[in-house]
């Protein structure tokens, strides 16, 4: 016969604690995404274990292997959480008085282009919030849907996931970059394909819009690094006669120091997006952090700052040479021949 049970000591934590356990089939897991010690889990595992008088999961090898009375309690845990989430999300969030962590996944470009602001303006106006940002990479599957981040920073939107919602950040103009100790900046669309070049691959599709717009125009390029970030790329081209095509926002961070010429082609700008899993889409806390973040978008300049001053300098010769080429033309023989007739 099965002991009374206080259903009221089943708190919402030790329920998510069992789905993590599920989900990941190991305590080490459940206990890095809970941000607490593996003893404190194995402890509370324990306590459950007693309250309701099964083993719920055994250890079978590296595995933690659900029991069947864990298996049939599942669907009624998920409904549980869910509802515990709808009533949380049903709050009224008050930053100034909030101590919530925020969480972002993203890679060094939206990294450096962005969370330095987010963090500058969440410190403003939640000053007991705290921030916490994670590389993204292979290693972290599925993000959103397990819970363990708030949102994505990414430069291309998701296919083919009905739970996510995508948000346009911003955009940027490409440019390509060298080292100017090197090598002198690509002469055309030749030199630019015979070239050495470094770009970004996060998985086996090596394919990017540069390489889509040359293949538009019957060309292509000779990739010879391929790496997980920009940093990385950045990297391989300092000291090389390599090239490396990138947002212009990155010449002021990640490519300092490196010279950068406009691509010898038409490329359309690069974009970035704001990705969160659709059961955040109500959360007054999660739409506080959204709207912060879209606010610090709207804020960045059209392009970076050693950009702009180049192309104003640009602008500056082009018309100084406009001027020396008017005035040499009117003091041509010609030109006073002309006027004297």
């Amino acid at each position: 016969m099965m002991k009374n049970i206080d259903y009221l000591s089943l708190d919402g934590r030790s329920l998510y604690m069992i789905k993590l356990i599920h989900e990941h089939r190991s305590v080490t897991e459940a206990a890095r995404l809970l941000g607490v010690t593996q003893s404190s889990v194995s402890h509370s595992l324990d306590r459950l274990r007693s309250m309701l008088g099964d083993p719920l999961f055994l250890k079978v090898g590296r595995a933690m292997v659900p029991t069947e009375r864990v298996e049939t309690m599942m669907g009624d845990i998920d409904s549980v959480l869910k509802g515990i989430e709808s009533l949380y999300s049903q709050a009224v969030f008050d930053p100034q008085n909030s101590s919530d962590r925020f969480s972002i996944v993203c890679n060094d470009y939206e990294h450096d282009l962005l969370v330095p602001a987010i963090f500058e303006r969440l410190k403003q106006e939640a000053p007991h919030c705290s921030l916490k940002t994670y590389q993204l990479n292979m290693a972290i599957r599925n993000p959103l849907e397990t819970g363990f981040t708030d949102l994505e920073l990414c430069p291309y939107a998701p296919e083919d996931s009905t739970d996510l919602v995508v948000s346009k950040l911003c955009g940027d103009r490409m440019l390509t970059y060298y080292d100017p100790t090197v090598r002198e900046a690509p002469q055309g669309l030749d030199d630019f394909c015979s070239a050495d070049h470094a770009i970004l691959s996060w998985d086996s599709n090596e394919s990017t819009s540069v390489d889509k717009a040359l293949a538009e125009v019957g060309r292509s390029r000779n990739v010879s690094y391929l790496g997980p970030n920009f940093s990385s790329a950045a990297m391989v081209v300092r000291g090389t006669n390599m090239l490396a095509t990138a947002p212009s926002r990155l010449a002021d961070s990640i490519f300092r120091g490196l010279a950068w010429v406009d691509p010898p082609l038409e490329l359309a700008p690069s974009e970035f997006f704001m990705v969160w899993h659709i059961r955040n889409r109500h959360s007054p806390r999660h739409k506080w952090f959204r709207e912060l973040i879209k606010t610090v978008a709207r804020d960045l300049p059209q392009t970076s700052e050693a950009c702009q001053k180049a192309l104003q300098r640009i602008k500056l010769e082009n018309e100084a040479r406009l001027v020396a080429d008017t005035k040499a033309k009117a003091q041509s023989p010609r030109a006073s021949s002309d006027a004297l007739a």
